[in-house]
């Protein structure tokens, strides 16, 4: 009796979800292309004109089709919809307010910086599929949002910074004993040769974080000294701490939530100096996830999900509807990051027969797009209903996908992303 009863749960569980994606795939609007790359996004306009925030996501890094189609799409979102500002997943926050004209950063970049930014870009750079993206970034009139925090580099050169502007603030004066005791733990962070203590790292972390705190009403004028106190906090919690873990997953979940909470930090402080901007923000299907946690984690703990709160979660919080996050998936092809170094493995991208993405192929369109907010506009059920999909790592996962994501972008066949000769 036990048997039978499983099997007709496995029946229903498939039937059910064999039924909302035949559904969404029969939504799903084709994108014309020619030479192998969509050349039309108007179908998206109705999606996207109130918009100021789009997450434009990839499921892996390597990814030389996506890198295409999405270099179109940022094109014709600047060129034809006002959108003004790309944000970077890999780009650093001070690097990038250099670029949009904080002169007064030019001496803690290397030289030439302004004209060589996008080579530290990693690990998008070095790809042959981007240098269309690459030309047209550059000859643009548009702002950038660097949403990382402190690279190692950036971080040892500003813990100088930060230490001058305190030397130079009213709060030096009156508290050189607290100043004298910073010194030498910055000067660890600086040159990055000496674990901290845990009382180090507390004392330095609670000292940042009272900056922050003190920052409008006592010592310092310039918000953006703020800012640069939170990612090196960020970069010290992340690189510095020494504090142990009770296990794998535990780790994982503070590195990531501290990580993504302070990408989301950068971004809305541009925005909110920028009222104005309308930003396209490239990165992974990951982190561009609103509500992660409705997700199935498939490589170990099948929670593991529910403990991240990733950037796109924070960013939809702060600005809800004005934001729209785009995932994108394939069916099959191969993945790989653009270099020929040892360790970088290519992966064979296949969906297996219970995902979204087998169900999509069978419209036999190269290229595709489903608006998922329009699935459940008139019927919010939808959001509760489970299926598979491999938009995360090209790993199938069971999921309500309709709750992570605004809109699925569809690549029939993707490729590795190639090295530049």
């Amino acid at each position: 009796m036990k048997k039978t009863n499983l099997l007709f749960i496995s029946i229903l569980f498939i039937s059910c979800s064999r039924k909302i994606t035949t559904e969404l795939s029969n939504k799903m609007i084709e994108l014309k292309s020619v030479n192998g790359i969509p050349n039309n996004f108007s179908n998206l306009n109705k999606l996207i004109n109130n918009k100021e925030i789009i997450l434009l996501g990839e499921a892996a890094h390597g990814e030389g089709k996506t890198f295409e189609v999405k270099t179109e799409l940022v094109k014709y979102l600047i060129e034809e919809k006002g959108f003004n500002t790309i944000a970077f997943e890999g780009m650093d926050f001070l690097q990038m307010e250099y670029i949009n004209g904080r002169s007064t950063l030019k001496n803690n970049l290397t030289d030439n910086f302004d004209k060589e930014w996008y080579n530290f870009w990693n690990p998008w750079n070095p790809a042959k599929q981007l240098i269309p993206f690459e030309n047209f970034i550059k000859n643009s009139k548009i702002s950038f949002v660097g949403i990382e925090p402190y690279e190692n580099i950036t971080a040892m050169i500003n813990t100088s910074f930060i230490k001058n502007e305190l030397e130079k603030s009213n709060w030096a004066d009156l508290n050189k004993n607290e100043l004298l005791k910073l010194a030498p733990i910055l000067e660890k962070i600086n040159t990055n040769k000496s674990a901290l203590s845990i009382e180090e790292f507390d004392y330095l972390t609670l000292q940042l974080e009272n900056f922050i705190k003190e920052n409008e009403f006592i010592y310092f004028k310039d918000n953006f000294f703020t800012q640069m106190v939170e990612n090196l906090i960020t970069h010290v919690k992340m690189n510095f701490n020494p504090n142990t873990f009770s296990n794998e997953d535990e780790e994982t979940a503070y590195y990531v939530n501290t990580r993504d909470h302070q990408m989301a930090r950068n971004l809305i402080y541009f925005k909110e100096r920028n009222p104005k901007a309308k930003i396209i923000v490239w990165l992974a299907n990951f982190h561009g996830a609103k509500n992660l946690r409705e997700v199935t984690f498939s490589d170990g703990d099948p929670n593991m999900y529910s403990k991240l709160k990733v950037f796109g979660e924070h960013v939809k919080k702060k600005y809800s509807d004005k934001v729209y996050s785009i995932a994108t998936t394939s069916f099959k092809g191969f993945s790989k990051m653009p270099y020929n170094l040892k360790g970088i493995e290519e992966t064979k991208i296949i969906a297996p027969k219970e995902s979204l993405e087998f169900e999509l192929e069978k419209q036999k369109y190269n290229f595709g797009f489903i608006d998922f907010n329009g699935v459940t506009k008139n019927n919010p059920k939808k959001l509760e209903e489970k299926f598979n999909s491999i938009m995360l790592g090209h790993t199938s996962q069971n999921g309500k996908w309709l709750k992570v994501f605004d809109g699925l972008l569809y690549i029939k066949e993707n490729e590795i992303a190639i090295p530049r000769e």
